[in-house]
Order: C-alpha cells, then structure tokens, then sequence
C-alpha cells in the first residue's frame, strides 16, 4: 500500500504541474530550454549529446535541488547505477559489474579534478562547491585505463575567476544532524589571479541505537572537508590551477547488525559489547592542471597527489556474547602519484584529434587483525604492502566522413607492473610476487546526426579490472595473486532534443561480456577463502532518461535502467550446510551480486519569480542479490525526497525529507550460515537548511 501511495503521489504532480505547464505555454512568448552544458568527458570540450557515449551530467544547481551530499546520493540519479554501501565498502556497480567481496579496487572509476581515487573507500566522497558530475557508462579504458571496466564517474570542482561570490549555510534536522558550509572565491589581481576556498562539517548522531548500553548515536557521523583553488591566467593562452583539498572523518561504526538466525534484531538496532566501533579517515590531495591554449591545439598537464589514511574497528561477533567475544581492526594507507601529459587538436575540422602519456606510483599498506577478546587470542593477522607502478600511452581520433558521419578510434597501451608482499604472524607465513599486466584497450565508434537534434551512435569498447592480490584470506603460494578480468562492451544509442530544446529523450541498449571474472571461491586443496579467476558473466540491458521544461520555472525529468547480469559460467566451490566438506556448485544463471535488475528515478521541479521552490524526487530500485549463490536478497523498494522553499537575491531557506515514506532496505548484507550480517538504510530523515550568498 505505502507503494502504491509514494507512486501515485509522484505521478499525480508530475502530470498535474506538467499539465499546467502545458497549458500556459500557449500565453506566453518566452522560450524555455533545458539547461546547455559543456563535458569533458572524452578529455576535451564538447556538447553531451554528440559524444557516443551513454552518461549523465548533473550541474551544480542541479546538484543543490536535488539535495546530492555525497556518491550514495548521486548514483540514485544516474539509471543502471548503484552503490554498495557501507563503512568498510563502497563498491560502485555501473550495469551490474560489481566486483568481489574484500577487492580493494572497483571496476568503476572515480575521479575528482582529472585524477583518480584508487580505493573504493575513496569513492563515497562528500559533494560541495561541484561545478559538474559526469557518470560515464560502459568501458572507458581507452582515455582512463585500468579499473574502468564499467564506466567512469567524473567531478569537477568549481574554478574561481573575476566575480566576487561567496556563500554560508547552515542546516539541522532530526537525529541532532547539522551541517555548515562555506566558501568565497574571487579575483585577487583581475583577470590573472584567483583564490577560492569551501569547507563544509557535518555531524549526526545516526539514526542506529545499540540496545546493550542503551546508546542511540553509535552511528555517528563527523566529517570535515575542505578545500582550497588558486588559479593563475598570465595570458589568454595559460590557464594553471593548483587545488589542494583534506579530509578528516571520525565515525562510529555500529551500525551492522543481524538481520536473519537466531540473534535477528529489528532495524536500526544492534546489540554490540565493544564500545569504541569507529571509522577514521585522514587524508590530502594536491592537483596542479595546467592548460596552454594554441591557435589549433591545447596542451594539459596534470599532476596529482593523493593520500589517505584508514582505521576501523568492529565488533566482529556482532552480539553482546561474553562467552564469544570478537573484534576486527583494520588499518590502511594509500599514497599515489600521478603524471599525465596530452595534447589535443581544436576547432572544427573534419579531424579531431588526441594523444598523452600517463604515469603513477602508488603504495597501499594494508594490516588486518581478527581477534578474540574472550581467549585473548588473536585469530588472523594480516599484513601487505602493495607498490604498483603504472604506464600508459593513449590516443584517439574522429574523423567526419561527412559533417553528419563521425567515425571514432582510440587505442591506449597499458602497463602495470605491482610488488606485493604478505605476512601473516599468526600462520608465519610469509609471500613476496612480482606481477606485470600489459594491455592493449581499443575503442570504435560511429555516430550519424539525423537532425541537427537528433544523433545516433554504435559503440564497441574493450575494458579491463587489473589483477591483484589475496591480501587478506590466508593466502598460500599458489592463491596469492589473481589476474585480470576482461569484458568487451557492446552498445547503441540515440541522443534527441525536441520541441526547440524543451524535451530531451537519450536511449542507449547495451550488451556485456567478462571473462576471467574475479570472484570470491574456496581452494578446493585447502579448503581456505581465496579470489580466481573462475567465472563467466554477461550482463544486457538499456538505459531511458526523460528531460523536460515545458515552461519557466519548471523541470520534468525521468530516469529508467534495465539490467540482467549474470554468470554463464561459474563452478563455485562452497561449504556444505553443516560446514563439515567443500561441495561444488554450478551457478550459471545466478545474478551478479548487488546488481539491481532495474533503477529509477522520476522527479518535478517548479521554481518560481516570486522565489517558491518546491521539488519531489522518486527513487526506484528493483530485487538484488548479496551473493553469488543468491541467497539472500533484498527486495525492491522505493524512496521519496521532498524539498520546499523560499529564494531571495542574497539569502535562501528550505525544509527537506529524505526516504518520506520512512521505507526499511538494506544497503549491504553477507550471508554466514543460517545468519544474515546486514546494514540498514537510512530512515526518514529531515530538517531545515538556511544560507546566505553573495
């Protein structure tokens, strides 16, 4: 019934407000478009919808309405995409890859200011002062190398320039949650030097209560971010810009708790006996871009710095058991170092052209310890240290047969080449490897402009996830290390704007193949957790997305993405259901874990002269699976967000909601045995946000 009433409750103002909508069109002269803008997604300047690509773009009004805080947020806009989420994982799945369970890398990648974040713990950023989100569907090793076996999500940060502007915020809603914001950028010499600089804090109490100690805030959320711009203009031909941002989060995590077997508690509740369950996060990156513009050419540099610092401690058991008393602490470091170089042709002739070099260095050290704090004993340990040095040299080209026909080229070469070692004190086991990975990622692609509002496209791209290590299963000699998993993505698509730029209407179907699909299996010798190469998979669907203004003030917009991902081949090795013998499993057919076989989302906006704002947005997310085996699942579900407010010239107010309806979901679960270990979504939360600009 709740479903039936959120759905109904959308569509009713969609086709009421749109209706409206329509109806005064015919009364006025003025010409309502929907927003232009400019990507840089194949790393030059261009209109979205020429390029033969499936993606999203979201600009930073966008980002704002729609109350978009962080990745979770934004990946419920974007159709066929999805995050696993939790504090030890944030594994983004693009038309349903997702990758196995203790991988340190997604097969999606992620990139703030042209510089990739290589950990998945990196990927569920906090969003603020964004000039442009751009998600990017389908392989895109070609121009982004490795990890980019599924598709791409790009963020680009607001630049300051001539313009003085600024802005505070402050926001409080339910569970003692608030939010403050700043920021001011301007010139510091016109027209050559500008500084810019954003911080934002958050804090909430969370919405988890541990009944054992009767504590309700051991969910916890503390986060600083901030951020500093200069950019430098010496001449029109030089742009340089050095952008340093921090990080600094201190979580508590008891947030997992049992969702099915014998110690089942309700949502939102856990009975956990360790007190200091926490998530701790310290980090820095620095980017220098530099960009020279020629009369037919532009060159650009860009270096970037990471670091990032982990700590997490768990009650591991999940239950306040004196008798079983466990705990995992886990600590990693990530420092990377990047180097890329490319230079490509402008204007518009026939040929269009790009070329770079790419290089990093990076050096993960991770330290995980499982103990029992009952037998004061500690039950696994293990210690890596991973360096990987990366190479590259990519180019691509399009070439207009006609004006109306492009066709599309791109190659890239790359090499990895990873240093891995483990020890593990607890078995005395020590393993050293060396590992080379050279690829070659091609990319073609052919798009015909119908009309000048209307382009259709063909797409065939190979992709690829690099191998890696078992860092953290008692790996012996033999399971130590893990190599690539391939696919090759296989898509068609159609971009139109129709009714003088008011309705826009983007189709893309797609066909996935993987082979050498990593996965998560048990060594049929010993018996022990380990990563192969082991499986088979294929995944197809497509993408609709929906954008309307019929007239001024109002937006109309409808995303929908269908996914069928599953394994063609996969012979898993499993324990039995008494843990006594390894038995085989055939698990052909089975859907690819957490992926949704279908997203969407539906949303109206109305903002009008006198400064009313009000917007609603519906989230849909179809059935998926925790494992390979299928054996757990969470069933679809629904959400609603509300916003409505007031806009001035210099100050704003708004009251808000998030999940309205108050809907139960999981956003991550494993199975263990007959038990289920999940961690619940978030409730209904709302609050009024208040700012100042200038």
């Amino acid at each position: 019934m709740q479903k039936k009433l959120t759905t109904a409750l959308t569509l009713y103002l969609v086709l009421v407000f749109s209706l409206t909508a329509f109806a005064k069109q015919e009364k006025t002269q003025k010409t309502h478009q929907i927003e232009k803008l400019t990507v840089t997604a194949q790393k030059r300047a261009e209109d979205p919808q020429k390029v033969p690509i499936a993606m999203d773009v979201m600009s930073d009004i966008f980002i704002e309405d729609a109350i978009m805080q962080n990745t979770m947020d934004l990946t419920r806009f974007s159709p066929n995409v999805f995050m696993k989420d939790s504090p030890f994982e944030n594994v983004i799945v693009i038309r349903g890859i997702s990758s196995f369970g203790s991988s340190l890398n997604s097969p999606a990648a992620y990139y703030v200011n042209g510089v990739g974040y290589a950990l998945h713990y990196m990927h569920d950023n906090e969003l603020f002062d964004v000039e442009r989100i751009e998600i990017l569907k389908g392989p895109q090793g070609t121009l982004y190398g490795r990890n980019s076996e599924s598709g791409v999500i790009n963020i680009i940060t607001k630049q300051p320039d001539n313009t003085l502007r600024g802005k505070i915020l402050g926001e409080y809603g339910n569970y003692n949650s608030y939010r403050g914001v700043a920021k001011v950028s301007g010139p510091v010499i016109k027209d050559k030097l500008f500084l810019g600089a954003a911080a934002q804090y958050k804090y909430s109490d969370g919405y988890i209560e541990n009944i054992h100690y009767g504590d309700d805030d051991v969910a916890s959320v503390n986060r600083f971010n901030g951020r500093a711009t200069l950019r430098w203009t010496p001449s029109e031909a030089w742009d340089i810009s050095l952008i340093a941002d921090l990080v600094n989060t201190d979580d508590t995590v008891g947030v997992f708790r049992y969702a099915k077997g014998s110690n089942i508690t309700s949502p939102f509740e856990t009975r956990h006996d360790e007190v200091d369950e926490h998530f701790k996060e310290n980090g820095n990156s620095q980017v220098l871009n530099i960009n020279y513009q020629a009369d037919n050419w532009k060159l650009t540099s860009v270096t970037g710095v990471t670091y990032r610092t982990y700590s997490k401690f768990n009650d591991s058991d999940l239950w306040d058991n004196s008798a079983r008393r466990m705990t995992n602490d886990y600590t990693y470091d990530d420092s990377q170092y990047s180097q890329e170089i490319r230079i490509n042709s402008t204007g518009n002739g026939r040929l269009q052209w790009l070329g770079g070099l790419f290089a990093s260095f990076e050096e993960t050290n991770t330290n995980h310890e499982n103990k029992s704090i009952t037998a004061n004993r500690v039950l696994s340990h293990h210690i890596a240290e991973i360096q990987s040095q990366g190479y590259a040299a990519f180019g691509q080209a399009t070439y207009a047969i006609i004006p109306e026909l492009r066709l599309t080229f791109g190659l890239r070469l790359d090499n990895q080449n990873l240093e891995g070692d483990y020890k593990n004190p607890v078995t005395n086991v020590s393993l050293q490897e060396d590992l080379d990975f050279t690829e070659l990622l091609p990319k073609i692609s052919i798009s015909y402009d119908a009309t000048p509002d209307a382009t259709a496209y063909a797409t065939v791209a190979k992709g690829y996830l690099a191998g890696g290590y078992n860092w953290c299963m008692n790996p012996t000699e033999n399971t130590f290390n893990f190599d690539p998993e391939y696919s090759w993505n296989y898509e068609i698509g159609l971009k139109t704007n129709w009714l003088e730029n008011r309705l826009g209407v983007n189709l893309a179907l797609f066909y996935i193949t993987t082979e050498d699909k990593q996965v998560s299996n048990i060594e049929p010798v010993t018996h022990l957790n380990t990563i192969a190469n082991a499986a088979e998979a294929s995944s197809y669907g497509f993408e609709i997305q929906v954008t309307a203004k019929p007239t001024e003030g109002l937006e109309v917009f409808a995303n929908l993405g269908y996914t069928q991902a599953k394994f063609d081949n996969f012979l898993s090795s499993a324990w039995n259901s008494s843990y006594t013998d390894v038995v085989t499993q055939d698990l052909e057919g089975n859907y690819l874990p957490y992926a949704p076989k279908y997203t969407y989302n539906a949303g109206i906006q109305y903002r009008a002269e006198n400064g009313f704002m009000g917007r609603v947005d519906l989230f849909g997310t179809g059935q998926f699976y925790g494992d390979a085996a299928n054996s757990c699942e969470q069933e679809a579900y629904q959400l609603v967000n509300l916003r409505v407010g007031y806009e001035k010239e210099n100050w704003e107010a708004y009251v808000w909601s998030k999940n309205l309806f108050d809907q139960e979901y999981l956003t991550w679960f494993q199975p263990n045995g007959s038990n289920l270990y999940a961690m619940d979504g978030p409730p209904l939360t709302f609050g009024v946000t208040v700012g100042y600009r200038f």
